[in-house]
This record gives C-alpha cells, sequence and structure tokens, in this order.
C-alpha cells in the first residue's frame, strides 16, 4: 500500500494522462466517470466515484470533507498527521489503503474489465483498515475502537 501511495505523492503512477504523453492515441478519459482526463489527482480524489469513497472514510476517521485539491490534502495531512497515536495511524492507514485500493480498482476496471460501486470499494478499504487496527492497542483510544469497530484490547 504505501509503495503505491509514495508513487502517487511522487506522481509517478502510470495514468491516462502520463500515458497520453508517450502514446498521443491513447485513451485519457477517466475509467470511473468517463468525463474527465485522467490524472492522478482526478483519479484519487476529484473523481465523484472516489470522493464519495473519501466521504465515507473521512467519515470513519472524524473528519469531514475539507475542499482542498489532491496536492493540498497531501501537504494538509503530511503537517496535520505527524506522530504515532492510534487516531493519527486510523488517518495514515486510512490514506494509504484508499490510493492503493482506489487505484487497484482502476486496474481491475481498465485490465480485468470488471467494475464495482464506489460503496464496494470503500466497504474494502474499511475491512482492510479494520484489520490493521485490529493488531494496535486501542484501550486509550476507545472512540476509534468505537468508529472503526474494533475490540479494544
Amino acid at each position: 500500500m504505501s509503495f503505491i501511495l509514495w508513487m502517487d505523492v511522487s506522481d509517478r503512477l502510470p495514468t491516462r494522462d502520463r500515458i497520453h504523453k508517450y502514446d498521443p492515441e491513447a485513451v485519457t478519459t477517466c475509467v470511473h466517470c468517463n468525463s474527465h482526463l485522467e490524472s492522478h489527482a482526478h483519479l484519487l480524489f476529484e473523481c465523484l466515484f472516489s470522493r464519495a469513497i473519501w466521504t465515507q472514510l473521512l467519515n470513519y476517521c472524524g473528519t469531514h470533507w475539507i475542499g482542498l485539491c489532491w496536492n493540498d490534502f497531501i501537504a494538509w495531512a503530511s503537517t496535520h498527521w505527524r506522530g504515532n497515536t492510534s487516531v493519527i495511524v486510523a488517518k495514515k492507514l486510512c490514506l494509504g489503503a484508499a490510493v492503493y485500493h482506489i487505484w487497484r480498482e482502476r486496474n481491475c476496471c481498465i485490465f480485468e474489465g470488471t467494475k464495482r460501486t464506489s460503496s464496494i470499494v470503500a466497504r474494502s478499504i474499511i475491512d482492510t483498515i479494520r484489520y490493521r487496527l485490529s493488531s494496535i492497542n486501542l484501550k486509550d483510544h476507545p472512540l476509534i475502537a468505537l468508529n472503526w469497530n474494533v475490540n479494544a484490547n
């Protein structure tokens, strides 16, 4: 998960806008909305598909949509999500898992011809985060355990 996040933050994911630079005949529209240029910012944050996922995930984190563009959100998160408290770990897991699963869903749509709804992808991300949080001692953070439906140990 973290490698895909690093690739994205470094603007190295082979999104359709990047592929188009090398192959002018390549399709450039987003596989989820079929109406916008697929850039990493659009695919992972601006598309209605990914925005629906983020809205669900941010509710679990106790945060609401703050209306930032992708680069501003990453800058904001890197300043506000410092440390290793359970709250911060949950938010970092959310970011990494969301980027990974949205990218994976994009690839499944393109290469396998499968398409899932944003609700199903969000559920998959939530399950991944829940699984990871279950290995963390959340006794001091019962609200996180409650929000994510994880045993506080």
